[in-house]
């Protein structure tokens, strides 16, 4: 389908007169056979779905949200994960997880900081007691930094 009828094909689907009207697109219409056979399948297929709503002044029988509800709340109930769901043991399943979760980690955690895992700064120090600091102007350190890069060196050139 061509950009023009594209960016008008609700109002043409619509029979809008606005763009029905227009004179580039029933010029483009007449003249093009694919937009046209396209757009007469469009309205083909907008007919056979406008057919299937049901009438505006049918109500659903007294009841009817009801017996749906109802119908929801035995399938789920009929569920394997209902149990877990509406029990109220599962409540207290969860809370006890969670704190079980939160004890275990914390205790990692601690236990972590005092083997010295966790304590990266005692790993960063001893890194920067092992190089000496660069002096010098800003070229001068970089060409220093590059050179200690490139050799592999922790002392400056």
């Amino acid at each position: 389908m061509h950009g023009s009828i594209r960016d008008r094909l609700e109002d043409l689907l619509a029979g809008g007169r606005g763009a029905a009207a227009d004179a580039d697109s029933a010029t483009h219409l007449f003249s093009c056979k694919e937009c046209s056979s396209e757009l007469a399948s469009m309205k083909a297929q907008s007919e056979l779905l406008q057919s299937l709503r049901p009438p505006e002044d049918v109500e659903p029988a007294p009841g009817f949200y009801a017996r749906v509800l109802q119908r929801l709340e035995t399938r789920a109930k009929e569920s394997v994960w209902a149990v877990f769901a509406y029990s109220p043991v599962s409540k207290r399943i969860v809370y006890a997880s969670l704190t079980l979760a939160l004890m275990l980690g914390t205790y990692v955690i601690t236990q972590e900081r005092r083997d010295g895992h966790l304590g990266g700064t005692d790993i960063v120090a001893q890194q920067l007691h092992d190089y000496p600091l660069v002096a010098g102007t800003q070229a001068e350190q970089r060409d220093a930094v590059l050179a200690n890069f490139a050799s592999g060196s922790g002392s400056p050139q």
